[in-house]
């Protein structure tokens, strides 16, 4: 499925800040709760058949980050960010952020609200293995 990244409102039809009921109530399909280290106060919702993770805030449960995994297309400016090798997706990234900063195993793009996790970028023609559409503050 395709998810449209509008940087710092949402992506899809999830919109940043919703609560889980209003993203359950968008997305309208089965889903698992879990928490991904035991402590938050809100558990996450994982769309198994969209490979969609949807992390709520400790303070208001209210939608902090959504992360995809194929088959799903998060696109930013019409563009699959799964569907392209990582260094052909960084090339086209820093078209929008110079300064996106490139880890050894991932990115993260601040201005455009955006990361990914590539844990093999010594095969560079390989796709991040993740996408992850964050609100401000989120890595603070």
């Amino acid at each position: 499925m395709k998810f449209d990244i509008r940087s710092y409102e949402g992506v899809g039809p999830i919109r940043l800040g919703m609560t889980p009921s209003e993203v359950r109530a968008a997305l309208g399909m089965e889903f698992e709760n879990f928490r991904r280290s035991g402590t938050e106060t809100y558990p996450c919702d994982y769309y198994t058949g969209l490979q969609c993770f949807v992390y709520y805030d400790d303070i208001h449960g209210l939608v902090e980050a959504v992360e995809f995994a194929e088959p799903a297309q998060p696109t930013l400016n019409g563009l699959n960010l799964l569907g392209l090798p990582f260094a052909d997706m960084i090339t086209r990234i820093r078209e929008l952020d110079a300064d996106v900063a490139v880890e050894n195993d991932g990115f993260t793009s601040l201005p455009l609200g955006i990361g990914g996790y590539a844990p093999n970028q010594d095969e560079p023609e390989l796709p991040s293995e993740s996408i992850i559409v964050f609100v401000r503050g989120y890595y603070d």
